[in-house]
């Protein structure tokens, strides 16, 4: 049997551990007993009964006598005014439209000549830094085709789903990566 020697001081170990705990708990138990009352026999009852202050019942109306007014304008959040209120349907509906439209709007802007061969040259650049600019100069020209083919956007709606594709490529938490040309050109 492999490690016969370490059981045996393993079972030695188990075997104390269990007389030391209970000496422990019977230690902690005394100790509370000798600072409780000496009428309790389990240290469970309060020394003395605890003092409420006195409340005259007339002091405290339950009921007001005038009704208090909130003369503060309730704050309505700015994203919520825009949100038309009505059925929820229609307005699953309505956005469900908006969806389809700005979907087929992409699938037509994606099948540019044009944008298939930046998106080409984005996977086969050799540098991180090419590949972001080529990607970020594809989805701002991938934007611009769903402008194109979608003209009821919204200038808002353009520039959150510019922002949408485009901040993927931004290095945020680094400081960013110059050209690498610029970068041999310093001496």
């Amino acid at each position: 049997m492999k490690n016969s020697g370490y059981r045996a001081h393993f079972i030695a170990m188990k075997t104390l551990t269990t007389p030391i705990l209970a000496t422990l708990l019977a230690l902690s138990a005394s100790g509370r007993l000798a600072a409780a009352d000496p009428e309790s026999s389990f240290g469970l009852a309060p020394s003395a009964a605890p003092q409420l202050p006195q409340v005259n019942p007339s002091s405290l109306p339950l009921i007001p006598e005038t009704p208090q007014q909130n003369l503060e304008k309730p704050r309505i959040n700015p994203h919520q005014a825009d949100i038309p209120h009505g059925d929820k349907t229609s307005m699953a509906e309505d956005k469900l439209k908006i969806t389809i439209a700005l979907r087929q709007a992409r699938i037509k802007a994606e099948r540019d000549p044009a944008l298939q061969a930046i998106y080409v040259k984005a996977l086969a650049a050799h540098t991180d830094f090419e590949q972001r600019k080529l990607f970020i100069d594809y989805y701002n020209g991938l934007v611009d085709g769903i402008v194109k083919f979608n003209p009821g956007m919204t200038k808002e709606a353009v520039d959150e789903l510019r922002n949408e594709y485009v901040s993927r490529f931004v290095q945020k938490r680094i400081a960013p990566t110059i050209d690498p040309a610029i970068a041999r050109a310093q001496p």
